[in-house]
C-alpha cells in the first residue's frame, strides 16, 4: 500500500496528529453526533493510554504503534483510574473510579478499530489489520494463561483472618444519629450506606458469593432463606450453575437493619441510594418501576460498587489493597472455602457452596495441597494402639 504524505503534518502524521485527521475527515452521517461524541470520549481515553505507556508518546509518527496496541489499550482500561460513575456505580456525581466498564470498554475499542482503519486505508500504520487482529487475540490468550496461574496461587494471599477482621470492622462503623448529623436527609445517606455496608459483608461472608451474585439478589430470597433455615440455591450469573449457600442469622439481621431504614419498595437485596439518599417522589413506585431504574435511588447496587465498599472498609481494618495482600471482594469467595476445608470439608462439599462446575477446578484453586490437620487428625484416629493384641 502507498502510504500518503501530508505536507502539512510531515511524512507521516503523529499520534495526536492522526487522530485529530480522523475527526476532521471521518464522515458520521446524519445522527452521528453520539457516535461523534463516543468517539471522542475513546480517543482521549486512548491518547491518556499512549502517555502512560512506557514506549509511545503523542508526538511519535503513527507508524511506530504496535500491532498489540488494541489489547494493551484494553488491558489499560480495565485498571486505570478516571473521573466518572465508574463501572457499576451507584452515585450521580464524578469521583474518580479505578476501571472503566466493560460496555464502555467495549465502545472505545470499536472507536479505536474505526481510528485503525481509518490509518491503515492512508497507508500511515506498519501493520495490516489482520496483523492487529492475530497480535490482538495472541496476547489475550497469554493474559488468560497468566490470569488462570494467578488465580491457582492467590489463595494463599487472602489473609487467614480476613472474614473475621472484615466483619468487625464493619460492625465498627458509626451509625450517626440525630446528635450526629441534624439534617435528616445527610442523616439517612449516611446510616444508609453504613448499614448497607455492614449487610453487604455480612452476606458476602456468610455466602462466598461473586459480587454480580450478590448484587442480583432479590429480597424475595430472605423471606425464602428464612423458611429454609438459611439456605438458598442461587443461579450464578457467570455460569448460570447452582451455589448451596447460608444466610445465617448475623447476616439476616444485618440485612433487616438494612430494610427497616430503606422502607422503599425496590425488589433487590442491595440497591444504589442515589444523590439524596431518599426514594423517588413517587411514594408509590412499584416494585416494576423499582426493577426498571438502572440509576438513582433503588436501582440494582452494581458490582463496582460492591469492589469499592469492600477496599474502602479493607482498610478501616489495617489491610493495604496497595500491597499485595488480595482484599477484594473476592477475597471472601476465597476465605470462605479456605475455611470449610480446614474445618473438614470435603473437595465435593466446598464446591457445592461456590458453585464450581468441576471438582478439580475447587481442588487445584482452593486445596492444591493436601489438608495436613486433617490427616493428622484421621490418622492419630487409625493408628491408636487397641487395647486387646490377639496372639
Amino acid at each position: 500500500m502507498n502510504k500518503e504524505n501530508n505536507s502539512d503534518l510531515g511524512t507521516l502524521p503523529t499520534i495526536e496528529q492522526s487522530i485529530n485527521a480522523f475527526f476532521s475527515d471521518f464522515d458520521f452521517g446524519e445522527g452521528g453526533d453520539r457516535t461523534h461524541l463516543s468517539y471522542r470520549s475513546g480517543a482521549r481515553a486512548f491518547l491518556r493510554f499512549v502517555e502512560e505507556h512506557n514506549q509511545l508518546t503523542q508526538n511519535m509518527a503513527i507508524d511506530e504503534l504496535p500491532s498489540s496496541v488494541s489489547a494493551d489499550f484494553n488491558a489499560w482500561m480495565q485498571t486505570a483510574t478516571h473521573t466518572g460513575p465508574g463501572p457499576g456505580g451507584d452515585e450521580n456525581d464524578q469521583e474518580p473510579r479505578e476501571g472503566y466498564s466493560t460496555s464502555t470498554r467495549r465502545l472505545y475499542l470499536q472507536a479505536l478499530t474505526r481510528l485503525l482503519r481509518f490509518w491503515w486505508y492512508h497507508g500511515w500504520l506498519a501493520f495490516s489489520p489482520e496483523e492487529e487482529t492475530r497480535a490482538r487475540k495472541a496476547l489475550q490468550i497469554q493474559r488468560s494463561r497468566e490470569d488462570r496461574r494467578r488465580v491457582y496461587t492467590r489463595s494463599d494471599d487472602v489473609p487467614t483472618d480476613f472474614g473475621d477482621r472484615m466483619l468487625e470492622a464493619a460492625s465498627a462503623l458509626p451509625l450517626p444519629t440525630e446528635k450526629d448529623i441534624a439534617n435528616p436527609r445527610d442523616r439517612r445517606k449516611a446510616r444508609l450506606k453504613t448499614l448497607r455496608a455492614r449487610a453487604l459483608i455480612n452476606t458476602l461472608r456468610a455466602t462466598a458469593l461473586r459480587a454480580s451474585d450478590v448484587c442480583n439478589l432479590p429480597r424475595t430470597h430472605v423471606r425464602l432463606a428464612r423458611q429454609t433455615g438459611g439456605h438458598l440455591r442461587i443461579e450464578m450469573v457467570k455460569t448460570k450453575l447452582a451455589a448451596h449457600v447460608v444466610l445465617g442469622e448475623a447476616a439476616l439481621a444485618a440485612i433487616d437493619a438494612y430494610f427497616k431504614e430503606r422502607d422503599d419498595a425496590s425488589p433487590w437485596l442491595f440497591i444504589q441510594h442515589g444523590r439524596t439518599g431518599s426514594p423517588p417522589r413517587k411514594r408509590g413506585l412499584s416494585v416494576e418501576a423499582y426493577r426498571r431504574r438502572r440509576r438513582g435511588y433503588g436501582a440494582q447496587l452494581g458490582p463496582g460498587s460492591v469492589r469499592r465498599i469492600v477496599v474502602d472498609l479493607a482498610k478501616r481494618a489495617g489491610y493495604d489493597p496497595e500491597r499485595d495482600q488480595f482484599v477484594s471482594s473476592h477475597a471472601f469467595r476465597h476465605w470462605h472455602a479456605q475455611r470449610l476445608i480446614d474445618l473438614g470439608a470435603s473437595i465435593d462439599e466446598v464446591q457445592s457452596v461456590l458453585g464450581h462446575a468441576r471438582a478439580q477446578t475447587t481442588k487445584d484453586v482452593y486445596a492444591p495441597e493436601p489438608n495436613v490437620a486433617e490427616i493428622l487428625r484421621w490418622e492419630e484416629v487409625m493408628q491408636q494402639t487397641p487395647s486387646v493384641v490377639r496372639e
